[in-house]
């Protein structure tokens, strides 16, 4: 064989592709490696996407609950001359508008008495109000128990088949001319003196319903006494929000509106079992203010064991979630100002921030409980030897944050009880409510977010 001498140093050319091939290959698990060693290293610095993010969402959430918590306060501090609102006046007979409260009942015969009686002691002109009785298709013995009122000349009582909170009301508009219709649900009992307070709230043509303010009745339980502090907070909020012209609910105990602005709208809709929410949003929508009487004093019944409360709070979120929906057009819609601004957007933030910070505390949960069980199975004991250092203070700026949020709570919860009573000391159960309420609202949050989602509906009872 004959060998050029420039071709007896060359390779074949399979050979230096393979070669290639190699520093190729070595060359990204050279890379990799690198890559590993770098995240490596910024683990041990504290760097962890997961955990980063979540921490990132964290204070995004209390830095909104501190803004909202901050900014109502501020809004009060604007407008608390007007807690006055609705307060007592003395208006002839002639100037007063004639008023119609309905009281829709299914299966209230343990209530229905109580309830009307306080409606015949209302401190108004009798030939100006009517109470109409509409029994929603009851089982139980309320429309023969409700008709020995029969003989007061202001009380008219209908029976129906049932067909919902929203057609009793609707049943008894068809049936008044009153200028103007309120509801008082059938465990409520009314203070003598809020029909007065109310009613020159509507000298200003304007405001389409006037709320009161709702306090609990006889609470006996633990869970009552903490809604007990819920609603004086609730107090608080509908004060401000009518100040802000941005109420989106006009609650069922004896909430009331203008009759005409009712007709105008289309009268009650079944609005997600939450009809009351339903037309608030509506009569936003159409360009109506919504005042706040905080001086009309309501007393409403609520659930005393954790299942009923968990029930009612489910389809009252529920029936948020799906109004909200249905009203998205508002939100963030500057033509509604502050309600779609302000109000909504965070009241949607709120069911999104609880349900947040519950999942992240069920997930820490349950990995400091698998921690100590590698522990115990590792080491062998169960019991720890505590140590304590006096002079330890956790100063994380987290435990700041949710430390001024909780004073903040608690502030506002004073507010609201000098708004609603004129006494600047919050219920003796305040304490509480700020420890476990925000463990249990997650639950009702959660479940009424799958609901709305798959629109499985809720039922009143």
């Amino acid at each position: 064989m004959h060998f050029t001498r420039n071709s007896k140093n060359k390779l074949p050319n399979n050979t230096t592709q393979r070669s290639g091939d190699i520093a190729e290959i070595s060359s990204e698990t050279s890379s990799a490696r690198d890559a590993e060693r770098a995240l490596a290293s910024l683990t041990s610095l504290g760097y962890n996407p997961p955990t980063m993010i979540g921490t990132a969402i964290t204070y995004t959430f209390l830095f909104t609950s501190l803004f909202f918590e901050v900014f109502l306060l501020v809004s009060f501090l604007e407008n608390r001359k007007k807690h006055r609102t609705g307060a007592l006046v003395n208006l002839n007979d002639g100037d007063l508008p004639t008023v119609a409260i309905v009281v829709p009942c299914f299966n209230e015969e343990k209530n229905v008495v109580a309830t009307l009686r306080s409606l015949c002691q209302l401190t108004y002109p009798k030939e100006k109000l009517e109470i109409i009785m509409v029994d929603d298709g009851s089982t139980d013995r309320t429309f023969e128990i409700a008709r020995q009122f029969a003989h007061d000349a202001r009380i008219r009582i209908f029976q129906k088949q049932n067909g919902g909170k929203h057609t009793a009301m609707n049943l008894a508009l068809e049936r008044t001319n009153a200028e103007l219709i309120g509801c008082l649900d059938a465990d409520s009992i009314v203070e003598q003196g809020a029909l007065m307070r109310i009613a020159p709230v509507f000298s200003n043509s304007r405001i389409a319903a006037v709320t009161p303010g709702i306090h609990v009745r006889e609470p006996h339980t633990i869970l009552q006494h903490i809604q007990k502090v819920e609603y004086r907070l609730s107090i608080f909020n509908r004060f401000i929000f009518a100040a802000l012209g941005s109420v989106f609910i006009a609650p069922g105990p004896f909430s009331i509106f203008r009759s005409t602005v009712v007709r105008e709208l289309g009268g009650w809709r079944e609005g997600h079992s939450t009809e009351d929410m339903e037309m608030a949003l509506r009569m936003q929508a159409g360009g109506f203010l919504i005042a706040n009487a905080p001086g009309a004093i309501v007393h409403t019944s609520t659930p005393p064991t954790l299942r009923g409360l968990f029930r009612q709070r489910v389809r009252w979120t529920y029936g948020w979630l799906r109004n909200a929906v249905d009203y998205r057009f508002m939100i963030g819609n500057h033509t509604y100002g502050n309600l779609s601004l302000i109000i909504l957007p965070f009241a949607l933030i709120s069911i999104a921030a609880g349900i947040f910070f519950f999942g992240r505390i069920v997930w820490y949960g349950a990995q400091t409980l698998m921690q100590e069980i590698v522990r115990i199975e590792t080491v062998g004991s169960i019991s720890r030897h505590p140590s304590f250092d006096p002079f330890y203070l956790n100063t994380s700026a987290f435990l700041f944050l949710v430390v001024v949020s909780v004073a903040l709570i608690f502030v506002l919860i004073c507010v609201g009880s000098f708004i609603g009573t004129g006494k600047r000391m919050p219920p003796v159960s305040t304490p509480l409510f700020l420890l476990f309420y925000s463990f249990i609202a997650p639950l009702w949050l959660c479940t009424a977010l799958v609901r709305a989602v798959f629109k499985t509906g809720v039922r009143w009872r």
